[in-house]
């Protein structure tokens, strides 16, 4: 009988009533087929791009585009590196365009080696870097290709390695310079790899500031069109929602937002979503923070994540120290019957956190009459008991993720 129970309550939400028409173009992976107010950067990027529709010489264009969360970055990248590539076969020139968000893919030896399966179909473990970036360049000047290679994030695999993949023409190119890139990095981010000679191989950074009011009106407008019934959202509701994103000039924002209230419309039953649900589904998005980028994080930093909030989540404390954490972490190991990793394993974790921007690093002097220096480790762009709330759904996920896998073989 329950079972019974189960599937009715199922069949019953299945074919209940939703706010939604589109869901799904709501999502912060998707690119929509129009960018307002991002024509400026379009024809910017096109004309940085031109060269490369000469098929009588090779060209290696290097870009950076700079710019704070939610500004539509990524978003207008992608929108780009796939319409340019489509304008290019209509000139019969072939151009491979490929995203990496550095923070899944870590290392240049990751994205190399995924470089080389997907598109050349090359088993390439066990080669150096220095190897890996001559089988590409031999193959794209083989099979007269160009590569557009997109790095998100472009400061987790760091200076060094972008500018191996820029020199990669001139060291394996046998005169034929056919890897173009694009870097993605937040201001703060992209000063850390402003060193003197990736500063000199970028020919054009492109700039995107925070969204205004009008600007944001007019994205959010457009992206209710696309995702919401004609009855479900008011143009008041869209005002509102302008109004608290234009705090922050951040379209992610307020399309988080939408979302979020839309959710709840949903599980209410209703028809429209009203103020209130907006207000509620505002204390639910931290915009500094993409809500999806804890899921990159692997077991261990995500006990280091927890163990920070678990810490931090106390009344009056602002701040913790790379030991007081480092305790903490051990009691999430308990917590979940997992053994720790040793203090400088540890110490990597928090540096993975810091880069990705999950929590923020200072290094201080001790105090007056003491020497050395010390770590201050905080949160700035969402609250511990937040922070602790997601990364133990996500512990929990990974933890039965394997002990299914287990099962299985």
């Amino acid at each position: 009988m329950g079972n019974n129970e189960d599937e009715n309550t199922i069949e019953r939400f299945l074919s209940g009533s939703s706010v939604f028409k589109n869901e799904h173009t709501l999502d912060l992976k998707y690119v929509p087929p129009k960018l307002p107010r991002r024509r400026e950067e379009l024809a910017r990027l096109t004309r940085d791009f031109r060269p490369l529709i000469n098929k009588e010489k090779s060209y290696s264009i290097n870009l950076a585009i700079i710019g704070p969360a939610g500004v539509g970055k990524t978003a207008t990248t992608k929108f780009f590196c796939t319409r340019f590539v489509e304008a290019a076969q209509k000139r019969d020139v072939e151009i491979i365009y490929t995203y990496y968000n550095c923070y899944t893919f870590r290392t240049i030896s990751a994205i190399l080696r995924n470089l080389l399966t997907k598109y050349f179909g090359i088993t390439s473990r066990g080669f150096s870097n220095y190897e890996l970036l001559g089988m590409l360049t031999l193959r794209l000047k083989r099979e007269k290709k160009h590569l557009l290679i997109v790095l998100d994030e472009a400061n987790i695999i760091g200076a060094e390695d972008i500018l191996s993949i820029i020199h990669a023409p001139e060291i394996h190119g046998f005169g034929e310079a056919r890897i173009s890139t694009i870097i993605i990095s937040r201001p703060t981010e992209f000063q850390s790899l402003l060193n003197a000679p990736l500063s000199g191989h970028i020919n054009d950074k492109i700039q995107m500031n925070g969204y205004s009011y009008e600007d944001l009106k007019e994205i959010l407008e457009y992206r209710v069109e696309l995702a919401f019934k004609t009855s479900a959202i008011s143009e008041e509701i869209v005002d509102m929602v302008a109004e608290i994103a234009s705090q922050t000039q951040n379209a992610r924002h307020g399309i988080e937002i939408l979302y979020h209230a839309g959710k709840i419309a949903d599980r209410e039953g209703k028809e429209e979503v009203t103020s209130e649900m907006i207000r509620v589904a505002k204390g639910e998005v931290y915009p500094e923070l993409r809500p999806d980028i804890l899921n990159d994080l692997k077991l261990h930093e995500l006990l280091t994540a927890l163990a920070i909030a678990k810490r931090l989540k106390h009344s009056g404390i602002t701040a913790t120290t790379i030991n007081e954490s480092y305790d903490y972490y051990g009691i999430a190991c308990d917590e979940y019957g997992i053994p720790a990793n040793a203090k400088p394993t540890f110490r990597r974790h928090i540096d993975v956190l810091t880069r990705m921007g999950i929590i923020g690093k200072s290094v201080l002097p001790l105090r007056r009459g003491r020497r050395g220096r010390r770590g201050r480790i905080t949160l700035y762009d969402i609250p511990a008991v937040i922070l602790e709330e997601r990364t133990r759904k996500l512990i929990e996920r990974q933890l039965k993720s394997s002990n299914n896998n287990n099962k299985n073989n």
